[in-house]
């Protein structure tokens, strides 16, 4: 059974290994709560990339043509 422990200010709740690394879970990794239907909610936020934003820093001096590595040879369309 977990416990709300008091923190400062604040209420802390200990997550054991278990539910930390079943959850993807450890320390530093940023997370979101939200209350949903009366029961607290914890989620990883998990960056959401765009590819527009991943390209900004490219260059097109670095752009390479495709290769091109002959006939198929099985089912590749």
């Amino acid at each position: 059974m977990l416990a709300i422990a008091k923190w400062g200010n604040s209420l802390a709740l200990r997550l054991p290994r278990h539910l930390a690394e079943g959850a993807g879970l450890k320390e530093g990794t940023p997370v979101k709560c939200e209350i949903s239907g009366g029961t607290i909610v914890i989620k990883a936020d998990r960056p959401k990339y765009r590819l527009d934003d991943l390209l900004k820093g490219h260059q097109k001096k670095h752009r390479r043509r495709e290769t091109d590595w002959g006939a198929s040879q099985g089912a590749e369309t």
